[in-house]
């Protein structure tokens, strides 16, 4: 830590904006500083014997007109002045259908629930039990709901789905309300993949690093390389994780997700100043080195859409294929402006952009290091 601290000072020295940025990164962007926040709405389906039972906790705000005080809670009044309402948004909210349609809801239960100690409070959560009606003859299945809250940490909804020695996670949102039950190993892999490509690309720790990488002026090839090395390292982590029950707490994997930006811009930092030309292959080690901790980051995320229980391997190779993907379409990307800067002002100039991209990563990841720690 002291030496990270008088490179960052001697950076001031120079005349870079390093400690600048580190107050703005912290005032301005505290929430990037988390970058895989776990949700809080959970819910079960369970399929068995011609029915599907449902049980889901809804948040509050996922209700319409009937937050009277708009507090984010219900009264015992409010809760008696329209529990109608509260009854019909709640079963025109959910939706299990098949190739035949929709299937029928015949039984549907609304459950406030309350603080064990204070059972007159207001409640923040009601739980909503139904029950569905199957085909007698078995087609697949499509779940959907619109019941999603109106706060950041309540726009996901989790809901474990089993039948006989069947699992599966739907992980539900507003951008994607619906999914198969059940789907084939094809279709898990393109969920998965999707889901891959939609992690790495909203995940600005893994760009960040990613971008340290690039600024070290590398060509097409060894940029291929050194992604190649990111993804083994970083999918030896996520199997482990998945497959071994191995799981380290967030509390460390997020600060060390930011020390690694940290020391690989710092370590380009330090060989431009000194003018040093280390070998391709210690770079590769290094990458492959950050990349198994950020694979105990994307462990996490990944968890949270957990591992299909019926298509294990396409559901953790689609995810890897993702980030992959996700991870050429950005480097292309930064590789193309490099190289139209390179075209437009000449390589001294790409030079200069470079090393500020370096010292500049170094002091954000250094501000999300704080931040992680705190």
């Amino acid at each position: 830590m002291p030496i990270l601290l008088k490179q960052l000072f001697r950076i001031v020295r120079d005349g870079y904006c390093g400690v600048c940025l580190f107050i703005v990164v912290c005032t301005t962007f505290p929430g990037t500083a988390s970058a895989h926040l776990i949700l809080a709405q959970r819910g079960t389906l369970n399929l068995v014997d011609g029915k599907a039972m449902l049980m889901l906790s809804v948040p509050v705000s996922a209700f319409q007109r009937v937050d009277d005080d708009a507090d984010g809670r219900l009264s015992i009044g409010e809760l008696k002045a329209h529990w109608a309402d509260l009854e019909e948004q709640a079963s025109k909210g959910i939706r299990l259908e098949d190739e035949h349609g929709v299937r029928p809801l015949r039984q549907l239960t609304l459950n406030p629930t309350s603080p064990d100690d204070a059972p007159t409070a207001p409640v923040s959560q009601i739980v909503v039990l139904a029950e569905f009606v199957l085909d007698a003859s078995p087609s697949p299945l499509r779940f959907s709901t619109r019941l999603f809250g109106q706060f950041d940490s309540e726009r996901t909804l989790a809901i474990a789905v089993s039948r006989d020695t069947d699992t599966q996670l739907l992980l539900l949102s507003p951008e994607r309300p619906s999914r198969i039950l059940f789907p084939s190993a094809s279709a898990v892999f393109a969920d998965y993949l999707q889901e891959g490509i939609r992690h790495i690309l909203s995940g600005f720790d893994h760009l960040l690093f990613l971008l340290v990488v690039l600024a070290a002026g590398w060509g097409w090839r060894q940029v291929l390389i050194a992604l190649t090395c990111f993804t083994i390292g970083h999918s030896i982590t996520l199997a482990i994780s998945s497959w071994g029950n191995f799981a380290v707490p967030s509390t460390l994997v997020e600060p060390a997700i930011a020390a690694t930006i940290v020391a690989m811009a710092g370590f380009d930092w330090q060989v431009r100043r000194k003018k040093l030309a280390p070998s391709s292959r210690l770079r590769y080690a290094l990458v492959f080195g950050c990349s198994l901790i950020h694979g105990m980051g994307l462990a996490s995320s990944f968890g949270e859409l957990g591992l299909d229980g019926t298509h294990r391997l396409p559901s953790l190779a689609g995810f890897n294929v993702g980030i992959e993907l996700g991870q050429i379409a950005f480097a292309s990307a930064a590789l193309l402006l490099m190289a139209a800067l390179r075209a437009w002002r000449g390589k001294a100039a790409l030079e200069i952009v470079l090393h500020y991209a370096s010292v500049t990563a170094m002091a954000i990841g250094f501000a999300w290091f704080v931040q992680r720690m705190l």
